[in-house]
């Protein structure tokens, strides 16, 4: 009886060690991750044949390989894109939920993928004071790109997605198409990613 028991806690052992020891996701284990990045956002996106920039950033807490948070976005360099018969500026901004997955993150390259979900205002200036337009739309953007681990605490993505627009006044100078399109973006994201931690299911 004393040799089986010590045979069973021998044969646990050597399979908790090796359960632990496991580098890669499998069908019969989960890894288990938390905790929390900040991230600067740089878009590129599409306008009137021209390439247009937008700054911000973002905060999302980590559960597995799932994030979930918050973004904002302001487009910049729009002024330049109008003629002299059309609006003079325009400034857009939009923020909201932002949902991620990044699969197989503990290698140094993996997929990134996200959803930037929210609401935006649009401002447009012309020359004269008595002719703006400002309205709200709702924003839709998914993307998805490859990311590197360049240390512990920062990692780079890069992606491709879609913006969609909807809910823009069809009066104002400019229309949902205009808005729309394909962006690139550059994810900058840094804070505690945790651990990489396999656990069998056989042995929850």
């Amino acid at each position: 009886m004393k040799n089986k028991l010590i045979l069973l806690l021998f044969t646990t052992l050597m399979t908790n060690l090796a359960s632990a020891q496991h580098s890669d996701e499998t069908l019969f284990s989960k890894s288990h991750r938390s905790g929390f990045f900040f991230a600067p956002l740089i878009e590129y996106s599409d306008f009137n044949k021209e390439v247009s920039t937008s700054f911000g950033g973002g905060l999302a807490f980590i559960s597995g390989d799932f994030f979930i948070g918050a973004y904002g976005l302001g487009m910049a360099e729009w002024d330049d894109f109008f003629l002299d018969d059309e609006p003079e500026q325009l400034d857009l901004g939009h923020g909201g939920l932002w949902l991620g997955y990044t699969f197989q993150q503990h290698e140094v390259l993996h997929l990134f993928t996200s959803v930037k979900a929210g609401w935006g205002v649009a401002n447009v200036d012309f020359s004269d004071d008595e002719f703006n337009f400002e309205d709200g739309f709702m924003v839709f953007t998914p993307e998805a790109g490859l990311e590197v681990n360049v240390a512990r605490w920062f990692r780079i993505a890069g992606t491709a997605g879609y913006r969609f627009i909807n809910g823009l006044d069809p009066n104002l100078a400019i229309t949902e198409k205009d808005l729309e399109g394909f962006t690139g973006t550059i994810t900058f994201r840094m804070g505690w990613f945790g651990r990489h931690r396999v656990v069998s299911r056989y042995n929850r």
